[in-house]
């Protein structure tokens, strides 16, 4: 019986996979309508939420949150400076901190691009009851939760 149940949580983990990457495909192809002539590749978009929610951070501070190294955060950073959608700095107390911010061009962006997500996911959510929404939200926050450890 045992692998059995072991059969099954893996064939649903699988299926939960799937379906998260699918849902972030679904996710990065609406937002990127929005404004095609600003093509962005899922570390860019993931590094403009990041400031968008967290504000002027530090390299170190936004390659920790996207669990990525100094080098790609520095790469992707770069590449968003070259779009004008972050600005570059190095902090007043230590020239050797480069801080990140969004431009005033990547603020509208990202919040364009939350926008466009959330009317989205409205849509879906509209559809569930209250009830069905909390219990995702908590199995979310769960699972976060649990992949932060």
């Amino acid at each position: 019986m045992a692998h059995k149940q072991e059969a099954s949580v893996s064939s649903f983990t699988r299926q939960t996979i799937t379906l998260i990457l699918h849902i972030m495909r679904n996710l990065r192809g609406s937002g990127a309508d929005m404004h095609p002539e600003v093509e962005l590749s899922y570390p860019q978009v993931l590094m403009l939420y990041a400031l968008l929610e967290n504000g002027t951070s530090s390299m170190s501070e936004v390659a920790s949150l996207l669990k990525i190294s100094q080098g790609v955060a520095t790469r992707t950073a770069d590449r968003l400076v070259d779009k004008g959608l972050i600005d570059r700095r190095h902090a007043d107390t230590d020239r050797r901190m480069v801080l990140l911010s969004l431009s005033k061009q990547g603020k509208e962006y990202a919040e364009a691009m939350l926008g466009c997500h959330m009317e989205k996911l409205n849509g879906v959510f509209e559809e569930v009851n209250l009830q069905e929404r909390q219990g995702f939200l908590t199995l979310l926050e769960k699972i976060d939760a649990r992949l932060e450890e």
